[in-house]
Parts: structure tokens; sequence; C-alpha cells
């Protein structure tokens, strides 16, 4: 059985982001009972330092680099990147 397709949203800090996050339920309400899972990512300057000092934080506060996870995903070469204007 082939895995389950996935769509990886992420989250911006940029002039666009009220654009950007104004598509997010509009992706949920399109992909529900497809079978696509939506995750939502953080590559806001805001989310990459909390994932690269994670010092003084609690676990439940802590939070994956997921800027450096993109650059991995960008090397799939089965993986579909959709950069939005």
């Amino acid at each position: 059985m082939p895995e389950a397709s996935q769509i990886v949203y992420t989250k911006i800090d940029e002039a666009p982001a009220l654009a950007t996050h104004s598509l997010l339920p509009i992706l949920k309400a399109f992909t529900k009972g497809s079978g696509i899972q939506l995750e939502s990512w953080d590559i806001s300057l805001t989310g990459r330092i909390i994932a690269n000092f994670p010092e003084k934080l609690t676990d439940e506060q802590k939070v994956p680099d997921y800027l450096t996870m993109s650059s991995v995903l960008c090397e799939d070469p089965t993986a579909n990147i959709i950069k939005l204007p």
C-alpha cells in the first residue's frame, strides 16, 4: 500500500502572511475526507529562533527546526513544492 499523501503548509511572518493564512482553511476543506494529511510547519523567524535556542525551554515549548526539515524535503525528487507569491 502506498504511503499516505501529505501536504506541508508553512507558516511565515512576512507581509503576505494574511493571504497565506487565509488559504489554510480552504485547503483543509478541500482535502477533508480525501486521505491527504495536512501538516503545518512554522518557518517564521520566531519559530526558527525557538527551534535553534531551546536551552531554557520546557519539553512542551520545544519545536523542531522546520526550515532545515524543509531543505531536506526540497531535495526529495518525489516532493512537489509550491511557493505562493
